[in-house]
């Protein structure tokens, strides 16, 4: 299946309209342009960084998904809202372009069950395969609406649809909410808030979309994903009402790892988490020392010595320093 003619299959099977014209330079004048461009203008397809589309290249695995998670209406899922998933296939990890919308793939059933725990993204989709993925991706059941109701005991959402009737969206127990870009559940869903559901062909809800009014949980969450979820929702709460001692527990081990990756000793990050400000000037005027003597090629402690001006310690340190670099030379004449 060439990605050209993957363009065609899902442009017909869900009804977008063709392109006048294609963006991609080697698509002008093709049988497939009025399907690629079509799809490009509902940014549903993408091109390579040399502006091609290359139209007679196998589709991948991994390229389909892509561009069935956003006919779902899902790419606005990005990596960094996914921390707390877990990978399905062994070949495609958290780092990996296409993780994203494979797990999307993978949770709406769209994905071939011989593929098994092992997705290979890169290989070329057959069309059995891209036939499979696009049918049971037109059986995905959609819905938008309003909140008009939520009863969390059975996870069930009631909601006003755009065409203005009464609509229950029941929630699958392995449901990836999202209110106002943050990861959240259930309890999190308000009433007027608008919502956008993805299901299954059973009528689950595997993806529920919601935005409405921010709340302090909402901040809580955004700045805890900034971090990475080092700092958890809970402890920004506890940063915002000055509760520093209440942040901190189980916060010290993950947040002093990261601020030794961003160059800080092991003394450092530890000064700096129990906040003893007494201790980080001495322990900075370590670093430059240890920075000076390298660049010298003399002993970081001579470097310190000198800087306190302590002349006792430093005349016996440049002593020291001097017989063991006549010890090393003579060493090196043997």
């Amino acid at each position: 299946m060439t990605r050209a003619e993957f363009a065609k299959m899902v442009s017909l099977a869900f009804g977008y309209a063709p392109g006048a014209s294609s963006q991609f330079a080697d698509m002008a004048n093709t049988w497939a342009q009025p399907y690629v461009a079509g799809l490009a203008k509902a940014e549903v397809i993408n091109g390579y960084p040399d502006g091609t589309f290359r139209p007679s290249k196998g589709v991948t695995r991994a390229e389909a998904a892509a561009v069935l998670a956003r006919v779902a209406g899902l790419g606005v899922i990005k990596p960094e809202m996914t921390t707390d998933w877990a990978p399905g296939y062994r070949d495609v990890t958290a780092t990996h372009w296409a993780y994203v919308p494979v797990e999307v793939a993978r949770r709406l059933d769209v994905v071939p069950l011989h593929f098994g725990l092992v997705f290979e993204p890169d290989r070329a989709a057959t069309r059995a395969e891209t036939a499979y993925m696009v049918r049971a991706m037109a059986d995905a059941q959609f819905a938008r609406g309003q909140v008009t109701g939520v009863n969390k005991t059975d996870a069930i959402v009631n909601v006003k649809n755009v065409a203005g009737n009464a609509q229950v969206l029941q929630l699958a127990p392995d449901v990836v909410v999202y209110r106002n870009g943050v990861g959240a559940d259930i309890e999190s869903i308000k009433k007027n808030d608008n919502v956008y559901a993805v299901g299954d062909p059973y009528g689950q809800s595997r993806f529920l979309i919601a935005e409405g009014a921010v709340t302090k949980e909402d901040i809580t969450k955004k700045v805890s994903a900034l971090t990475d979820g080092i700092i958890t929702p809970e402890q920004v709460e506890a940063l915002s009402r000055g509760k520093w001692d209440e942040a901190r527990k189980g916060m010290s081990p993950a947040l002093a790892g990261r601020l030794v990756e961003m160059g800080l000793t092991d003394e450092e990050a530890e000064a700096l988490l129990t906040q003893d400000w007494a201790r980080l000037p001495a322990l900075g005027q370590t670093r430059l020392a240890e920075a000076l003597g390298s660049e010298l090629g003399v002993a970081p402690e001579l470097v310190e010595a000198l800087m306190a001006r302590d002349w006792s310690a430093a005349r016996n340190l440049a002593e020291l320093e001097a017989a063991e670099m006549l010890l090393s030379r003579f060493l090196q004449m043997q």
